[in-house]
């Protein structure tokens, strides 16, 4: 699977729910509406508890918060 925003890179995170993946650049990236962001961070997802994508992009909402 390759990158959502980057189609020739190739995914290392993968929302199971969208089936969209996200390569390493985006996983470290630091911008909240264009990276590995949660596509549905308000609406239910079964695969949350155990979702790379949701621990990321929450933990850079937390931190945008803060600022």
């Amino acid at each position: 699977m390759n990158c959502r925003n980057h189609p020739e890179r190739e995914a290392v995170a993968v929302c199971q729910k969208h089936e969209t993946g996200f390569c390493r650049a985006c996983c470290e990236c630091l911008n909240i509406d264009y990276c590995c962001e949660c596509m549905d961070p308000r609406l239910y997802c079964k695969f949350r508890t155990q979702c790379v994508i949701w621990e990321l992009s929450r933990d850079r909402r937390k931190a945008a918060l803060k600022d």
